[in-house]
């Protein structure tokens, strides 16, 4: 063989495999298998494939084996957006894992440790809306970030104190059949 005819073989076969490459990167397929497991994806896990919306990620997760969501900031999307992802979640058969009770925001500033009325009742407040939360996107669980702890406080009396708060949610909670994490 020639090495000029071999120099332009290589190339041409070379560019022929990087070109369906690309094109089987571009084009995912749908994955018929699913995951054993409740691997829950979120918001932004597939942006770059299935696009910015959540929905059309969800339904790309759904189709890719993925039979779970969470989303930490649920309670900040607007209940039309909520409702949409519940339906979705029903329609796909997709459970609807964790997200966060938003009380305060980061860098967190309240917390749960002082024993502040005011921070407790801006925690239960937001308790009563993520019920409705919840309802709309059919959750079950919750995650609970009790905050900063209180340095001129001793932890027993901190620890007292957080307490006393989740009693009190789970009174909000439990008609509800939900659960904090």
């Amino acid at each position: 063989m020639q090495r000029r005819k071999f120099m332009q073989q290589s190339a041409l076969a070379s560019a022929s495999i990087l070109a369906a490459s690309s094109l089987k990167a571009n084009n995912p397929q749908k994955n018929s298998d699913t995951f054993k497991l409740n691997y829950a994806i979120h918001d932004g896990m597939f942006a770059e494939t299935a696009g910015k919306d959540f929905l059309d990620q969800i339904q790309f997760a759904y189709d890719n084996g993925f039979r779970a969501i969470e989303d930490n900031g649920m309670m900040d999307r607007p209940s039309e957006e909520q409702n949409k992802i519940g339906d979705l979640l029903t329609k796909l058969n997709l459970r609807m894992g964790v997200f966060v009770v938003n009380f305060d925001h980061w860098p967190l500033k309240t917390s749960l440790t002082s024993g502040d009325k005011e921070w407790r009742e801006k925690f239960l407040k937001a308790c009563n809306e993520a019920v409705e939360t919840a309802k709309r996107c059919n959750a079950k669980w919750m995650t609970v970030v009790p905050g900063n702890y209180e340095r001129s406080l001793d932890i027993g009396y901190q620890t007292v104190n957080v307490i006393e708060s989740l009693r009190r949610a789970c009174e909000i909670f439990e008609p509800h059949n939900l659960v904090m994490v």
